[in-house]
């Protein structure tokens, strides 16, 4: 609607303009200007708003009304690489580039353009243009030096950065750009002399020996890095990198030991703070699990969370490891504590229900995901999620409700997907009061919002099947829940068991066979597969395989009294 308002108050002042100057003929003189002015500033107001089609609409009515007017042209360009129109963008840009040549920002907004382009030659033009009128700034200077260096023109890269420090003086990120070019030179000596001469020049400036301890670990020159991490230490013997450095320096000597060492004593630093103890563990996991374990990572952030309870950061992390070693209990119960002390934090509340939902603890599921809606989480995929363990729980009337607000007022006809789930949930909750009729209803429904969902294709088909429905139905949509998810065992036994219904033995058989093969020892509802395998052979006659299969079944699932009665009866019964 906003949009839609736009589009009609530019229609409105256009029509005013247009019998203002007379059609389409532009006017010359000071209304022009003022004209221009009034779309340009208006164009720039909505851009800066969001609202890019009525940008768009403004800033091309000043450019039409005042061609010479540069700065709606080049406003008009960014606009144009917004919408990936790339090719649009850097013709405007170049010629309001060549038409001022000496204004910054025209220019280098053409430079940055051509690059994206890939006009490299294009850009070093530009930037030498730059150069030459505005040589007072440094970043033009790196910019063409990487052009450089990326066209192999290393000695003009390098006088570039001789240029650079003319304005701004040595650094170490100045060193580094220099140290990459004398690498791909193979001129190592002059490499490393330039790092120790930027010491030289500022002994006492810790970090210049910290970046040279970098350069000659680069080098592999083992002792000289641990010479110049011993003197810092003696200056700055709290400094937290040079704990990090030296325990690279023992990870290069292959002495874990010590580099644990080293970790450990920043850790138990108190003058330390939290967020640099924090920092310094991100890197060291990075580092450490090339030669470690899992579990030992684990323990030093669970000693960092340990010494700063109340700082989420770490506790942050040390949950998201847990979850990525699978141990999801300890998981939870650290993501509950950083959504209890943080303020509406409803995102982790559901990331917590996500994981008891894995761990097929529904109840506490349900209680995060109260709190996630509590907390104004209201995404269709906290409903989903929530009215799905509330359906495994048997809450089906409470599922129902979490379902329908969720359609009616959470889940929008676009979110397909989630409205989609959401219907075949109301539809398990139908078939568990047996009213097949509204079941089938909402898997239609289901199917509607995604045809190519297969866990609904097959439990439609699965209940079609199950209650003598439409057998052909249920075996286009399970042969097609098997094609979408190949390896899916339960499709695999649905599929079997629908040809089971048609009466197909022979074929079933071969699928069900093919799904015990892929089946997991610990797979929930494996007692199923095997009666439905025994079921199958017994109607074909093998009859003493059926009976193995049916006890196989039975150790599994003993509350199920028709298996006991198969195998005395020793035939197939239905229920």
């Amino acid at each position: 609607m906003k949009r839609l308002l736009y589009i009609i108050l530019f229609c409105i002042i256009g029509g005013m303009v247009m019998h203002a100057i007379g059609g389409k003929q532009p006017r010359s003189g000071e209304a022009d200007v003022a004209l221009y002015n009034y779309f340009y500033m208006e164009g720039e107001k909505q851009h800066a708003l969001g609202n890019f089609d009525a940008a768009m609409a403004l800033l091309t009515e000043a450019s039409r009304i005042h061609p010479e007017g540069l700065a709606a042209q080049y406003s008009l360009a960014k606009l144009y690489m917004m919408t990936n129109r790339v090719d649009t963008a850097t013709q405007m840009l170049k010629r309001v580039a060549d038409s001022d040549t000496t204004h910054f920002w025209f220019n280098l907004g053409y430079a940055n353009t051509a690059i994206h382009a890939q006009q490299y030659d294009e850009a070093r033009r530009i930037f030498k243009r730059l150069i030459a009128n505005h040589p007072d700034h440094p970043e033009l200077y790196n910019s063409l030096a990487a052009l450089y260096a990326r066209n192999k023109e290393y000695k003009e890269a390098l006088a570039c950065y001789d240029s650079v420090e003319i304005y701004m003086g040595n650094s170490p990120e100045l060193v580094g750009n220099r140290i990459s070019l004398y690498d791909m030179l193979g001129d190592t000596a002059t490499a490393i002399a330039m790092a120790e001469e930027l010491v030289a020049k500022q002994a006492d400036n810790i970090y210049y020996m910290l970046y040279l301890t970098d350069v000659y670990r680069h080098y592999g020159l083992n002792n000289q890095m641990r010479e110049t991490l011993q003197k810092v230490q003696q200056v700055a013997p709290e400094e937290p990198l040079v704990y990090i450095q030296m325990a690279s320096y023992y990870l290069l000597e292959k002495d874990t030991a010590a580099y644990f060492n080293e970790y450990d004593r920043l850790l138990n630093n108190e003058n330390i703070t939290c967020e640099v103890k924090f920092n310094a563990l991100e890197n060291f996991a990075n580092e450490a699990t090339r030669f470690t374990t899992d579990s030992v990572i684990i323990d030093y952030y669970r000693k960092l969370v340990e010494l700063y309870p109340y700082e989420l950061a770490p506790r942050d992390s040390y949950a998201l490891m847990l979850i990525y070693t699978q141990r999801l209990d300890e998981a939870c119960k650290q993501l509950s504590i950083i959504a209890e002390q943080s303020d509406k934090n409803g995102q982790v509340w559901e990331q917590i229900m996500t994981i008891c939902i894995d761990l097929g603890k529904f109840t506490d599921a349900i209680d995060a995901g109260r709190k996630a809606i509590e907390a104004g989480r209201k995404e269709c995929s906290t409903y989903v999620y929530l009215s799905n363990a509330l359906l495994v729980d048997k809450q089906y009337e409470e599922a129902e409700k979490c379902a329908r607000t969720a359609i009616d007022s959470i889940c929008t006809p676009t979110n397909r997907h989630e409205r989609s789930y959401l219907y075949g949930i109301l539809a398990e909750v139908y078939s568990n009061r047996d009213e097949l009729e509204k079941c089938y209803q909402y898997y239609d429904s289901a199917l509607v919002y995604n045809s190519n969902n297969a866990m609904i294709l097959n439990n439609y088909a699965y209940k079609l099947a199950t209650n003598d429905g439409d057998l052909l139905k249920a075996e286009t949509m399970s042969n097609k829940s098997i094609s979408l998810d190949p390896d899916n065992t339960t499709f695999i036994d649905t599929y079997a068991w629908v040809l089971f219904k048609m009466r197909s033995y022979s074929l079933a058989r071969i699928y069900m066979e093919k799904a015990l093969d892929k089946l997991s020892p610990e797979e929930e509802g494996s007692a199923e597969y095997y009666e439905h395998y025994g079921d199958i052979l017994s109607m074909l006659g093998e009859t003493d395989k059926a009976i193995e299969q049916w006890k196989k079944a039975l150790e599994l699932s003993p509350e199920r009294t028709i298996i006991e009665q198969k195998i005395t009866q020793k035939q197939y019964l239905e229920e």
